[in-house]
């Protein structure tokens, strides 16, 4: 009977210590060292509200030797779906949580927005970066190839009257509604200065023909 006590006891002190909130005052270990180089290690789950069949756990997983992965995994709808990794904070003023980053499930990344569209990172806000690079394909050297027909600069000035833009360039609403994309626009604006340059180049032999023209005639009044 005392045995059947003691047992009691220790399962109504186990239910007691899941059913109490716990401090740890020093490190935090899941799982024992393991042996397997590659795979995964024991997993830290987060339950309380219904599973609903998505599992939400921390995790580490081993690619190789010395080569280790800290994993989040989000539900199990990989590439749909509305499972989602979230980073926010909580305002003590209105005791609501704010979203500062989301990772969805389809693996489109948002920052101060939850609204991605179709691109695979959305952000509302200013990015500051040292350094940005596109890839393009496209370049458009092909301005300077032989049969590349070059508009006129008074076609040039009628496009321009007419419409309030350069051909080929986005016009102000066009950009208000929609954007630029920075690659396709590199790539116009430097198709454009490249026929700036042969225009240029033409207008520069025009006025060395002219001078030469007004340098002989001269040379001609001056005999």
């Amino acid at each position: 009977m005392k045995k059947i006590y003691l047992t009691l006891a220790f399962i109504i002190a186990v239910i007691a210590v899941k059913a109490q909130s716990q401090t740890i005052n020093g490190d935090l270990s899941i799982g024992a060292e393991g042996t397997a180089v590659v795979g995964a290690g024991n997993r830290a789950y987060f339950n309380g509200a219904s599973f609903n069949g998505d599992e939400l756990s921390i995790y580490r997983f081993n690619r190789g030797v010395d080569i280790s992965d800290l994993r989040v995994s989000i539900g199990d709808n990989y590439g749909y779906g509305d499972d989602r990794f979230v980073i926010g904070s909580h305002n003590w003023q209105d005791s609501k949580y704010y979203i500062h980053m989301v990772v969805a499930a389809d693996g489109k990344v948002g920052i101060g927005t939850e609204a991605f569209g179709a691109e695979r990172l959305a952000v509302n806000g200013n990015i500051r970066a040292k350094e940005i690079k596109v890839e393009a394909t496209g370049w458009p050297d092909f301005v300077f190839q032989k049969d590349y027909k070059i508009s006129s600069l008074a076609d040039l000035d009628r496009f321009i009257k007419l419409n309030k833009h350069l051909p080929g360039i986005p016009s102000a609403q066009d950009v208000k509604e929609n954007g630029i994309e920075l690659g396709e626009m590199n790539k116009l604006l430097l198709q454009k200065i490249e026929e700036l340059t042969l225009h240029l180049i033409e207008k520069d032999k025009a006025i060395e023909g002219m001078l030469k023209r007004m340098g002989d005639i001269e040379k001609k009044l001056n005999k």
